[in-house]
């Protein structure tokens, strides 16, 4: 359930959060995906980029431009 509140919090409201809010979320997002590739950028960054293909076709939109939004932060 926790994990359940912290997607709703970080994903779902993301599109009406303030900027500084999105900009948190990002970062916490952003470092999980760090985190969970043993902090190897590359990595991290293809794994969001396979992810954000994957939740475009699943249609969860929240998501998809949170994950958008980092790769413009991060990479470009």
């Amino acid at each position: 359930m926790r994990r359940r509140k912290l997607d709703r919090i970080v994903y779902d409201d993301y599109p009406n959060a303030t900027l500084e809010q999105q900009e948190i979320a990002q970062e916490m997002v952003f470092e999980y995906y760090y985190d969970r590739n043993d902090m190897d950028l590359d990595n991290a960054i293809l794994e969001i980029r396979e992810d954000l293909a994957s939740l475009e076709l699943l249609e969860q939109y929240e998501r998809c431009a949170m994950l958008h939004d980092i790769l413009k932060r991060f990479v470009y």
